[in-house]
């Protein structure tokens, strides 16, 4: 299980990174008034992948810190599952009740 959420860790840490720098680059483009429409949609879509790979690398650095390998958490696993959910529920509730917040 402990290279499971190792493999975890590291695909969600190298999605992080492509989000942030697409998430980021939009968001320069914004600012310079570049290619405005293309830049806003690509601004809206990728924040809610950036905060799911980076809820999915924290939480995965947490389980792998916090436990010892040879023992079983099923509801330390369970717990973390359940909060990534319920944060990408309340994103695209966010995203969708709210599309001119930002």
């Amino acid at each position: 299980m402990t290279k499971t959420i190792t493999n975890i860790k590291k695909v969600a840490l190298i999605f992080f990174i492509l989000a942030g720098i697409t998430h980021l680059g939009s968001s320069i483009f914004i600012a310079n008034d570049l290619f405005v429409n293309i830049a806003l949609l690509v601004n809206k879509t990728t924040d809610a992948p950036l905060i799911l790979t980076g809820l999915m690398y924290g939480f995965a650095s947490l389980r792998l810190s916090l436990t010892s390998p040879e023992k079983d958490h099923k509801i330390l696993d369970i717990t973390l599952g359940v909060v990534v959910i319920t944060a990408l529920l309340a994103i695209i509730v966010i995203n969708l009740a709210f599309p001119n917040l930002t």
